[in-house]
């Protein structure tokens, strides 16, 4: 099969190899371009080392399956990548994003067919009415979901996100959908063009900031200065969430008074569990012309490098690669 191999020093190549031969198989039908995947190719990644397949973010056509499965070839799904166990310390704990023993799709799915494992096709595959692009943004609204869960937050709060990418729309999309009055900062001009179509609150000066004006912060973009000010910045009483990753030696300058004396809180996370991710699910397919149009340009397998060339140069909001 075809594979659109990461090979290093923002390199991608479509390469021949061998087609997974399990029991669920799955034909990639469409996979967006998440941030991770864009900073690997840009820098490299510890944990995908080139050459590498990546892409987690797909729906597809099942190929193959056991009949006691309850798929059958032709069956359309979204597939999570990975789920937690349910039964490790992590999960019993109330974390299972840090599950111990999680299940994983195994390869990355910038390519023709993806394996699943059986022991994870009941809890991590969910069948769609029919075959459309949009059900790729289930995993990252997932993890959007997770992060808005730990922030609690209040239909009075008011709040902020840093950040006008597809994660921080994603998170504005939701809270306008609750009622929440919250606003996306925003410098690059076309995002801030795009946000205003979509109808999302955006702040375009250096003034997101304003002392006392927001109850929640969440940091979408990997620039620890801004994590900084959020924290100087807050409401009393106020939380913010690191959701955008930083590098793991990324050290950041905190003032113990706004933890101490103003009773700020701070916080992060990175992926979902399953029930997000089935949350995540029936809210786009509740409306998915809405979520839709946050995937701006598509792109076949042996375009790949040039898909990436035009998301690292701020010419795209969301890029689906289609195998």
């Amino acid at each position: 099969m075809k594979a659109l191999m990461y090979i290093g020093d923002q390199q991608m190549e479509v390469r021949e190899i061998n087609a997974p031969d399990g029991a669920f198989l799955v034909k990639v039908l469409g996979c967006t371009v998440c941030g991770t995947d864009l900073k690997t190719w840009k820098q490299g990644h510890p944990y995908f080392k080139p050459p590498t397949i990546l892409g987690h973010e797909f729906y597809g056509r099942v190929e193959r399956a056991p009949e006691e499965s309850g798929y059958k070839p032709g069956d359309y799904v979204v597939v999570a990548p990975y789920g937690e166990c349910g039964e490790c310390e992590m999960c019993r704990s109330g974390v299972p994003q840090l599950c111990e023993n999680k299940d994983y799709v195994e390869t990355g799915a910038f390519c023709e067919m993806i394996e699943v494992p059986l022991s994870f096709v009941e809890r991590g595959v969910i069948k769609l009415e029919g075959p459309d692009y949009v059900y790729a943004l289930t995993e990252p609204l997932a993890c959007v979901l997770t992060a808005l869960d730990q922030l609690e937050i209040r239909p009075s709060d008011k709040v902020l996100i840093v950040g006008g990418g597809p994660m921080g729309t994603l998170a504005a999309m939701t809270l306008l959908e609750q009622g929440v009055d919250v606003r996306v900062g925003e410098i690059n001009p076309k995002r801030q063009e795009k946000l205003r179509e979509w109808g999302i609150p955006c702040e375009t000066t250096d003034h997101w900031y304003a002392q006392d004006k927001y109850d929640k912060i969440v940091v979408a973009v990997n620039v620890p200065a801004l994590i900084e000010e959020a924290v100087r910045k807050v409401k009393s009483g106020g939380k913010v969430h690191v959701f955008a990753g930083l590098p793991s030696d990324t050290e950041l300058k905190i003032p113990a008074k706004d933890l101490h004396y103003r009773f700020v809180q701070i916080m992060g996370c990175s992926g979902f569990a399953i029930p997000a991710f089935r949350r995540a699910f029936e809210m786009i397919k509740k409306n998915p012309a809405r979520y839709q149009a946050l995937i701006t340009h598509r792109f076949p397998l042996e375009k790949g490098q040039e898909a990436m060339e035009t998301l690292a140069k701020g010419e795209a909001f969301k890029i689906m690669i289609e195998p």
